[in-house]
């Protein structure tokens, strides 16, 4: 008598929690995955409640063809950007920039460039900064050498490659020599690789389809391109000047993910202000961009 009672003590708790599995499916994300894996959305937290969302300006800032004032006037208008990645930055003004995003950021700026350094400035509150690496074996010493920034995000106790690139633009088998060691070096990490920047790769949205670099950069898989939600021409080019884009329709900015990070959510947008282009001599002739990751 006793043991049947245990039993059915037993039964009943078990029938309490959810007797049957086939009662409790479990929860599944948009790509299958369980509740305990799926991706948290952005501008959400996780459920401890700590907002996981990691946004990331890019913008090739012009260099010579534009008044640092200006640019660092309009880097003040941006706001809630975790990491910042320049390009183009003459070395006078990367102090300019880096003040311009208040005191809360820090930054580390490219030795090779001359006049075109890369720079990445982040938020200090969120994050520290474990390497600094300047990539001189992807650069002839007559270009920029890739920018790393290696960061630990103290938010969600997760370690970021950032990568800030601005590849060659009038050497184009150079560039896609770029691309191949960027892929190659990509492919011996095992953190997670988030890479932004010019990378003068030639997209046209008519062909869908860019320059021989850009087909370097995509393969094996190494890389995977944050595709922009609306193609939006991201460069004004008018040497005549006539006022007429002669490129229209076309990128030459990206974000690119790889190893793990391929696994975050990614949304990239061009960004369009009011009479950005066309650009005169203390604007940009880039637009900037978002990248939005949430892991």
């Amino acid at each position: 008598m006793a043991q049947r009672f245990f039993w059915i003590t037993l039964l009943s708790v078990i029938c309490l929690t959810g007797c049957d599995p086939k009662e409790r499916p479990v929860a599944q994300s948009a790509e299958g995955a369980s509740a305990g894996e799926r991706e948290v959305p952005a501008n959400q937290s996780d459920a401890e409640g700590t907002n996981t969302e990691l946004r990331i300006l890019s913008w090739n800032v012009e260099s010579d063809g534009s008044d640092p004032a200006t640019i660092a006037a309009q880097l003040q208008e941006f706001e809630g950007f975790d990491i910042v990645a320049l390009s183009e930055v003459l070395p006078a003004a990367a102090e300019q920039f880096q003040e311009a995003m208040g005191e809360g950021y820090d930054g580390i700026v490219t030795r090779s460039g001359y006049n075109d350094r890369l720079q990445i400035l982040f938020n200090t509150e969120r994050f520290e900064l474990l390497r600094r690496l300047e990539l001189d074996e992807i650069n002839d010493d007559r270009h920029r050498s890739p920018l790393v920034a290696h960061l630990h995000d103290k938010r969600t106790d997760q370690e970021i490659l950032l990568m800030n690139n601005h590849l060659a633009r009038g050497n184009a088998e150079y560039r896609t020599t770029q691309a191949k060691q960027l892929v190659e070096w990509a492919r011996q990490q095992a953190i997670p690789i988030v890479a932004v920047g010019d990378y003068n790769f030639d997209y046209e949205f008519k062909d869908e389809t860019g320059n021989d670099g850009f087909r370097a950069m995509l393969s094996d898989n190494i890389f995977q391109w944050v595709k922009p939600e609306k193609m939006i021409d991201s460069n004004w080019y008018d040497p005549e000047p006539d006022g007429q884009d002669n490129y229209p329709g076309s990128l030459l900015d990206f974000a690119f993910v790889a190893g793990p990070a391929t696994e975050w959510k990614a949304v990239c947008n061009v960004i369009v202000r009011p009479d950005d282009f066309p650009d005169d001599k203390t604007t940009s002739d880039h637009r900037p961009f978002e990248l939005i990751l949430d892991h």
